[in-house]
């Protein structure tokens, strides 16, 4: 045997005791965590854990490797809390949420003009055009909380220009849940009046959104842009004008809807151009076919702090989605994060991974439970 091998020899029965001290380690946290259990103590013990790293580097002989048993300590604690967080965890997590069944009769509001995507997006999800218009976002969510209507529709986030921020804030201001989602293929089209052409058009009216999507087209003429409240309000405008001088950005069910004339079409800057829809509700939806969840969590102010949180969601083997942030209020530099899960609803796993981000969040809720739609 030659030194190398003698070497190895030693280590290996170095690990065998490692490995048996590890085990009477966890069974030691096992009855922590019933404990724990037993008397409401969050599993988190920040104190504790600095006195556990502090013990590991004041019991080395050679400080040279302090750096490293903090870092083996830091890994062990990981993995004793994942132990109690398996044996503690209930469904305590979700009890204090009202749910409800999805209702597709009842009354229903959407964002826009009779013809807007968002109309089409409520159709497409309902299978019915019983809803009523609302000229912006904030009216859709004012409509829900006083019972004028018990659901809404509304675009949140588009494949080309990204999230619709306005509507995140809105979801946080008023504390309503998606219960739904639908995604709208958009097809935007340049509408003037009948007996228009391109070359009478000097104004172009349209939603920013839809703008910004037809940047490329846009940038061909000399035309003046003029934002306005939605593609389909934009239509009906022009319709109203009657006036060969303007346009407007917006869809062929417009043009049939308004009595306009489509002079482009398919004026998009990318060919595949979807918005995703969301469906909100004063309730969390009850459903067992619910396969997305989205959550929304703020985190202390610590390197690392997003990385930890979310890496919990990989190593449960938990797909994410979407992730964006908005600033939370009178607080610089601090960020909500909005994040969207596939993964069972019902399931112990995404349960845990949210038991964790949980308990390492300064705030988290749970902002939707529903079935992922396709695109």
């Amino acid at each position: 045997m030659n030194k190398l091998d003698e070497l190895r020899v030693s280590i290996d029965k170095i690990d065998k005791n490692i490995i048996g001290l590890f085990e009477d380690r966890m069974a030691v946290v096992s009855d922590v965590a019933q404990y724990k259990k037993d008397n409401g103590v969050a599993i988190t013990q920040s104190s504790r854990e600095v006195t556990v790293l502090q013990n590991a580097v004041n019991n080395l002989r050679d400080k040279r490797y302090s750096d490293a048993a903090r870092q083996l300590m830091s890994e062990i604690i990981g993995i004793s809390k994942d132990l109690e967080r398996k044996e503690i965890i209930t469904n305590d997590l979700l009890k204090d949420y009202k749910r409800k069944p999805l209702n597709l009769n009842a009354k229903k509001g959407y964002y826009g003009d009779r013809g807007s995507n968002s109309e089409k997006a409520m159709i497409d999800f309902f299978g019915n055009d019983d809803g009523a218009s609302f000229a912006t976002f904030e009216e859709v969510f004012k409509a829900l909380k006083d019972g004028a209507i018990e659901y809404g529709v509304l675009p949140i986030e588009n494949s080309s220009t990204g999230a619709i921020t306005e509507v995140y804030d809105l979801l946080r201001k008023y504390d309503f849940f998606i219960v739904g989602e639908q995604w709208v293929e958009i097809n935007h089209c340049l509408l003037g009046v009948e007996g228009s052409s391109l070359e009478d058009i000097k104004e172009i009216y349209s939603h920013p959104q839809a703008i910004t999507q037809s940047d490329g087209f846009l940038a061909s003429g000399a035309w003046k842009i003029i934002p306005y409240k939605s593609t389909a309000s934009s239509a009906k405008l022009v319709a109203e004008t009657a006036d060969k001088s303007k346009a407007a950005i917006a869809s062929k069910r417009n043009a049939k809807l308004y009595g306009l004339k489509v002079l482009k079409e398919s004026i998009q800057s990318q060919n595949c151009n979807c918005t995703r829809f969301i469906v909100i509700s004063k309730y969390l939806l009850d459903s067992d076919e619910s396969d997305k969840t989205s959550i929304v969590f703020a985190l202390n102010s610590t390197p690392g702090a997003l990385f930890n949180a979310l890496k919990y969601f990989a190593k449960n083997k938990i797909n994410l989605l979407n992730i964006q942030s908005r600033p939370v209020e009178n607080t610089p530099e601090r960020y909500y994060f909005y994040t969207d899960l596939e993964y069972p609803c019902s399931s112990p796993k995404l349960i845990e991974a949210l038991e964790y981000v949980k308990e390492n969040s300064d705030f988290f809720e749970i902002v939707g439970e529903y079935k992922k739609a396709n695109r």
